[in-house]
């Protein structure tokens, strides 16, 4: 028997013939199912004839290989496999699982870079990985899974970290703005046009270069996440230092708010601040801010009748964008250029995270910007506003600060956090651009190897580069992916299961009970009271239900929600830390919003009537739809 188990290719060959032991197989069938080579293949199925295990049968000038049943060792290896079989798959997934995030569009090409890198990469700088992660995929929705014990211990192990070591989290935030402009820079320069003239080896350095580049930047782009997200470490330390310093349980979640908050823009903020300023060039201009007046009455008071004013139906946004586009020729050059610049600079932030989602086209900002300009009859006097409140409460945490007495190191900590909200958004926006500019490339080697792009997406990296020069892949079972699979990964091992297996997985990772609550707790995001009609908004399409003054419930937003984010009363989410979008855009808009429910989209549904405390945390549920 040992002898047996010397090679890892005979082991996988007997395990696929027991498993099948009423059928028989060719040798390129056996190499393609294995995605091995033919060579090493038919070495370790000559060796198996020889001892017995395997039999061999010609037919039509063909040799079929079948589990040898007669053989003396047939019925020991039959159950000895079996065994093996159910031990590893136990061993995997018979754990406390913890889901990690809910993601409605999400596809294993980008899920596996960050997959892998927190069971192989990121351990450096943080110190420690995580032992293993599962991701279930139901075409290209997503849900993710942690051991929930190691999550909440590798969460601890950083936030300990962020007080043995000093300048560690500033560090952090360097290294984000560091890779994410690495990042950014080498997908730049990835060509998009006349990809068939790249050889099998240039399509293949520019997919490995990626990954590689992507992978590094997990290192420490995952961290603030890691601190915090999924077991609260950095926001329960934050607390406790407060405790210590005297401060009550009812200003707390206050204070702590006020400590965390940025003195420096994010991304997004920035991003609506660039496009404000358009729509103040264009009030200043009379004839300009006529002209966008008139178009928007006229579309209000005529065209939307039949869809209902603000709504985001498919059809309203189609119907606005066609009567924006009539417009262009009377804008003018310099609006229009300004406007063209803002498009080029942002156009792919649309992409969460895969091409089914697209980019915004150049009529969505100028249909943005019409919304904008007759928002506010002074955007300029608004914005001044906008501008004081920010510098308001940079000033308030100051001098909370003082009023604490701080020291240096208290000071350098809450800082650093706070510069976690700025550095998330910046590595956001550079990932999107890459997976947008990662489009062309996947495209392409799906064409050379025979599958569409969602498909070639369900590969491994090794499985891309073995099918790009000339090695097996089973293309059948890529497919199945696409279907319903599982994904694991541990130090040692980085598996797709699907098919049956796959389900067998997800039952064992996927038993998380609901019970039915009247209040909710979670995270203070941003403080304050609402009371209001919940909705459900995960996805754009959900933002047609959003009115004026409602709950707006969400497994976590994303920067696409943000004009339904913009109408809400309240925002209540099941995932997230105080680094969240949800948390971030709730405190540039001052909205109350409470974060990591972790079951808010289970217990509520669209109609309830929920009064939101967001300063402690709660959601109360006042009357069921």
């Amino acid at each position: 028997m040992r002898e047996l188990f010397k090679s890892q290719t005979s082991y996988e060959i007997i395990d696929l013939l027991v498993n099948n032991k009423e059928k028989s197989f060719y040798l390129a069938e056996i190499a393609k199912k294995l995605c091995k080579d033919i060579a090493n293949t038919t070495r370790e199925l000559t060796r198996l004839v020889d001892q017995g295990i395997v039999q061999v049968k010609t037919k039509n000038d063909k040799k079929y290989y079948s589990f040898n049943k007669k053989s003396p060792a047939a019925k020991e290896l039959a159950e000895l496999f079996k065994k093996l079989k159910k031990s590893d798959f136990q061993a995997k997934f018979k754990t406390k699982w913890m889901l990690a995030e809910d993601i409605p569009n999400l596809c294993p090409f980008f899920s596996q870079i960050w997959l892998n890198a927190f069971v192989d990469e990121f351990e450096e700088p943080g110190g420690r990985a995580y032992k293993k992660i599962a991701a279930v995929f139901k075409d290209y929705h997503l849900w993710f899974y942690y051991d929930e014990k190691d999550a909440c211990e590798v969460g601890e192990h950083l936030v300990n970290n962020f007080f043995s070591e000093p300048g560690f989290m500033d560090m952090v935030n360097k290294e984000i703005i560091k890779q994410s402009d690495k990042l950014r820079e080498y997908v730049e320069k990835l060509p998009e046009e006349a990809l068939s003239k790249y050889s099998n080896k240039e399509l293949w350095e520019f997919y490995e270069t990626h990954e590689d580049i992507h992978t590094e930047y997990y290192q420490c782009g995952w961290i603030p996440v890691a601190a915090d997200m999924f077991c609260n470490n950095l926001t329960n330390r934050g607390k406790k230092i407060l405790r210590e310093l005297g401060v009550s349980e009812e200003d707390i979640d206050n204070y702590l708010v006020m400590l965390t908050t940025p003195a420096k823009p994010s991304l997004l903020k920035i991003e609506d601040d660039e496009l404000m300023q358009i729509a103040i060039q264009v009030q200043k201009d009379n004839q300009q801010f006529k002209l966008f007046k008139e178009l928007f009455v006229k579309f209000k008071e005529e065209d939307v009748k039949k869809f209902g004013l603000y709504t985001h139906s498919p059809e309203y946004e189609k119907k606005f964008e066609e009567i924006v586009k009539d417009m262009k020729k009377q804008i003018r050059p310099e609006i229009l250029d300004a406007l063209q610049k803002h498009y080029a600079k942002y156009f792919y932030t649309k992409f969460l995270f895969t091409e089914e989602r697209g980019v915004y086209s150049f009529e969505h900002y100028l249909k943005t910007l019409v919304r904008l300009v007759n928002s506010d009859a002074d955007l300029k006097a608004a914005f001044e506003k906008q501008e004081k409140e920010f510098q308001e409460a940079v000033g308030e945490r100051e001098n909370l600060i003082k009023k604490l007495k701080l020291k240096k190191d208290l000071i350098e900590f809450f800082d650093a956090w706070g510069d976690f909200m700025v550095t998330k958004i910046y590595r956001r926006y550079a990932q999107l651009f890459a997976i947008y500019k990662m489009v062309p490339i996947i495209e392409e080697i799906g064409r050379r190897i025979g599958l569409t792009i969602k498909q070639t997406k369900f590969m491994t990296s090794e499985e891309i580069e073995r099918a790009l020069f000339g090695g097996a892949f089973n293309a059948e079972e890529v497919k199945g992916r696409v279907k319903f699979s599982v994904y694991y990964a541990d130090k040692n091992e980085h598996t797709f299961y699907s098919g049956d297996e796959a389900k067998r997985a997800a039952e064992l990772v996927q038993t998380q009970d609901i019970e039915q609550v009247d209040e909710i707790k979670g995270q203070c995001g941003c403080q304050g009271e609402a009371r209001g009609i919940v909705k459900i908004i995960n996805v754009v399409e959900d933002m047609q239900k959003m009115k004026k003054g409602d709950i707006l419930v969400s497994i976590s937003t994303q920067p696409d929600l943000v004009p339904a984010m913009k109408r809400a009363a309240a925002f209540v989410t099941e995932q997230g830390g105080v680094t969240s979008h949800a948390a971030i855009v709730a405190r540039e808009l001052k909205i109350p919003c409470v974060i990591g429910t972790k079951i808010a989209t289970r217990v509520l549904k669209d109609g309830d009537e929920v009064e939101v405390d967001a300063t402690h945390g709660t959601v109360k549920i006042i009357k069921k739809a």
